[in-house]
């Protein structure tokens, strides 16, 4: 496995604030960061010397990318991969997790094909492509009916929760014009929602992630606090951990939960660092963007362990499309992203508090919240 990385360049596709964040790891580990991303001003494209200007999504940027690049991740599955899966081949430049890990997982339905292989609870579901498909699979659901777009919804985007047969009318103009489909699932009635991050490498090792409660508000999340005790990780663990030898995976994954009171059940998959993590930079002895960078690489992984009784995270949230302000900040921890334009519900930045306990530290982080003006 290896130890030293400073002859090391690993590029990731996209410019947005997980590869901003994720540079900065990769400085502290010396390796050689950079960016394929569209505009200099993105918030990776900041934060390293090495960016290139292209579309990861264009396979003429992909591959004059890899040429550059020893190894290469993505900060979204939103892309198409099968031209990351082209530009690797063509290049001989490994992509971590793998583009087929991430073209089944961008996919709700292959998503929750890969829940069921591996014997990860989930809600029940079934797929539909119109509105006439989802009228007919109303009846097999009796707590309600949520429709996820299959490809490229995120923060609640592509998501249509249906309570009752005529809200498929309502909105059977949008679910008619979607040219993916949907899964249709059970809607699952939750206490709260919780998450785990996993890292593994190539050689096989796991490191995994405190378990953390997150609170969504407006299909965006808005907290995160920890560390969360919930007796039936551990048998959630297992089945995690064999989905990740199983796919080869190498990189950090996040495992979104519902906690019903009797059962957790996976919402979702991300192949990927994620925001739920976002404390680990404060909280714990190693966050998660070192653990992904690590992971891709190959290097041995530790055992995050947090350095305090409590950790809690907000996100700084866009109310309007004015310049944000904010007043000295104390006993808390900033990460701002560096994005040029404002806008409501747009994630600008985040707040990290380490604190004795989690409660303690979500009541800081909110307070400390209200300083900014966005």
């Amino acid at each position: 496995m290896k130890k030293h990385f400073t002859s090391i360049k690993v590029g990731i596709l996209g410019g947005g604030q997980l590869a901003r964040m994720m540079i900065l790891s990769g400085h502290k580990l010396g390796v050689e960061m950079h960016v394929l991303s569209k505009d200099p001003t993105d918030p990776a494209a900041q934060v390293t010397r090495h960016w290139h200007k292209g579309d990861p999504n264009d396979s003429k940027s992909l591959t004059e990318f890899f040429k550059h690049v020893d190894n290469v991740t993505f900060e979204s599955e939103f892309l198409d991969a099968d031209k990351v899966s082209d530009a690797s081949r063509n290049t001989s430049t490994p992509v971590q997790p793998l583009p087929k890990i991430m073209g089944a997982l961008q996919d709700r339905h292959t998503q929750k094909l890969t829940l069921v292989k591996y014997g990860l609870p989930t809600s029940s579901f079934t797929v539909v492509s119109s509105s006439e498909e989802a009228a007919q699979a109303w009846p097999q659901f009796t707590t309600g009916m949520v429709l996820k777009q299959r490809r490229f919804g995120y923060d609640g985007y592509g998501t249509i929760i249906i309570k009752r047969p005529e809200d498929i009318q309502i909105y059977s103009a949008a679910i008619d014009k979607c040219p993916y489909g949907y899964v249709a699932e059970a809607f699952v009635p939750f206490k709260r929602e919780l998450a785990i991050s996993l890292a593994r490498n190539k050689s096989g090792e796991v490191s995994v992630f405190p378990l953390v409660e997150s609170l969504q508000v407006n299909a965006r999340c808005f907290w995160v606090k920890g560390p969360v005790k919930n007796s039936r990780l551990k048998t959630l663990l297992g089945p995690a951990k064999k989905m990740l030898h199983g796919l080869n995976y190498q990189g950090v994954l996040t495992i979104e939960l519902f906690d019903t009171g009797s059962r957790l059940l996976v919402n979702e998959l991300a192949p990927r660092v994620h925001n739920s993590a976002h404390y680990s930079q404060d909280a714990l002895d190693e966050d998660q963007f070192t653990a992904h960078l690590k992971g891709i690489l190959n290097a041995t992984l530790k055992s995050p362990k947090p350095k305090t009784g409590g950790f809690a995270m907000v996100n700084l949230l866009g109310t309007s499309e004015k310049a944000p302000v904010w007043h000295g900040l104390n006993n808390g921890f900033v990460h701002w992203y560096g994005k040029t334009q404002n806008r409501p519900g747009r994630k600008m930045g985040h707040v990290n508090v380490v604190e004795n306990t989690a409660n303690a530290a979500l009541k800081k982080a909110l307070k400390l919240a209200k300083e900014f003006k966005l």
